[in-house]
């Protein structure tokens, strides 16, 4: 439902076609979301069906399309309708709900038995060599304090809230998976680890 929106958002922002918004959906969301560039189509598909979309007309009432794919497919332009920034605007005001934490480590620890220790233990490790790779990839983006006084600066500053997000939780991914290796290593070395309850 959010890319939906997104794409929706992009369009009015300016007309563009499906390439064009995946990498506008890029540029100002950045990598965190890894977004699969099929669900901008469908979102596209979605929206014009809705009638929040719709081709941009060229001179002879034909859509208006860029330069062929490599399939030979024309690339479509699209704009919004007035329903769509209508319902644009309805979205940015609506409140934003929190998505569910769903990590499939989770699900791991949560079924679990002791004679998992030992991988998941290593599984820690190794989500935290990514974590710590991902934040490497911020060391060098600018802060706010470069883009407050730049022209232009609020896409730039959004981008970097968003970006920011991503940083707060890696790091405090990174601070977790730490605490639960210590615990999870404190456990093994319980003698009566796998002993039934009396």
């Amino acid at each position: 439902m959010s890319v939906k929106y997104a794409v929706l958002g992009l369009l009015v922002q300016r007309k563009g076609y499906g390439y064009d918004l995946v990498q506008r959906f890029e540029e100002q969301v950045g990598p965190a979301w890894q977004l699969n560039a099929g669900a901008v189509y469908v979102a596209l598909d979605k929206l014009e069906q809705d009638g929040l979309v719709r081709p941009v007309p060229g001179g002879d009432g034909e859509p208006l399309t860029r330069r062929r794919t490599v399939r030979g497919a024309p690339r479509v332009v699209y704009e919004p309708t007035e329903t769509g920034v209508a319902r644009f605007e309805e979205w940015m005001a609506n409140s934003s709900t929190m998505a569910p934490l769903r990590e499939e480590l989770h699900l791991k620890l949560a079924l679990s038995g002791p004679r998992n220790l030992p991988r998941l233990i290593e599984m820690t490790v190794e989500q935290e060599r990514v974590c710590l790779a991902r934040l490497e990839e911020h060391v060098s983006s600018r802060s706010y304090e470069e883009l407050l006084g730049a022209p232009q600066a609020w896409p730039a500053l959004a981008s970097v809230m968003v970006r920011d997000a991503e940083i707060a939780h890696l790091q405090a991914t990174v601070e977790w998976l730490r605490k639960i290796r210590e615990a999870m290593r404190a456990l093994q070395e319980e003698p009566a680890l796998d002993a039934p309850a009396s």
